[in-house]
């Protein structure tokens, strides 16, 4: 059994994923826009929804990117949501949750994944649910992923501007005190204020796009309200 196969057995023992089929079908189609326009369009990758309030995504290595439903209520667009989904994404093809692994276990550990160690599964699974070492990404892996996340949304017909609005919305969230819900989510994503400057400047050499595909109505019914 492939690593990413083994690691997402465990970590499913360790959330609560929603089993909502409408709200599921419109985060994948959201996903499956997205995957079709990546390099690894013709491997399979999954979308799922996390039950749980607080504000958080994640993606482990083999193409499975996890939401939870306190990201999604803060999503007011689509193309919002589609930017969490995007920069995620782009993790998974640019390797960063292998490479995340192998520092933070060293050839042993990824070995024992490899291997089908449950023991070891067990424990990276759970550091990446909780938000530790191997779910927190370098500074340098952060900004690649939001260029390619951008790139990836233009390409797919989102307006890339949802990734600007959804890093202003949390961080406004974040400043006004809303508790621990954003908190995490600037936990597992640091640099945010700086980054909002990095997109800024990568959508202005992109010409600021406006263009985009329109949200309707179907979203707010299939997904965000339903979470």
């Amino acid at each position: 059994m492939a690593a990413g196969a083994t690691t997402r057995g465990q970590v499913q023992q360790q959330v609560r994923l929603s089993n909502d089929a409408r709200a599921l079908s419109e985060l994948r189609a959201i996903g499956e826009r997205l995957h079709a326009r990546t390099p690894l369009a013709n491997r399979p990758f999954t979308f799922e929804i996390v039950d749980d309030p607080e504000v958080n995504a994640f993606a482990i290595p083999g193409g499975h990117i996890y939401v939870n439903k306190g990201l999604i209520a803060q999503a007011d667009r689509e193309n919002m949501l589609a930017s969490v989904v995007a920069h995620e994404m782009s993790h998974v093809v640019a390797r960063h949750s292998i490479k995340q692994m192998e520092q933070a276990n060293a050839i042993n550990a990824i070995g024992s994944v490899l291997l089908g160690n449950a023991p070891a599964v067990a424990q990276i699974a759970g550091q990446i649910v909780a938000g530790g070492a191997m779910a927190r990404f370098s500074r340098a892996d952060e900004k690649q992923a939001d260029d390619m996340g951008l790139e990836l949304m233009a390409s797919a017909g989102y307006n890339p501007t949802g990734m600007l609005d959804m890093f202003q919305k949390l961080l406004a969230l974040d400043k006004g005190g809303s508790g621990g819900s954003v908190a995490r989510f600037f936990q597992d994503h640091p640099g945010t204020q700086d980054r909002i400057n990095d997109i800024q400047s990568r959508l202005a050499k992109m010409g600021n796009p406006t263009n985009g595909t329109v949200d309707t109505q179907t979203y707010h019914a299939d997904l965000r309200d339903r979470v």
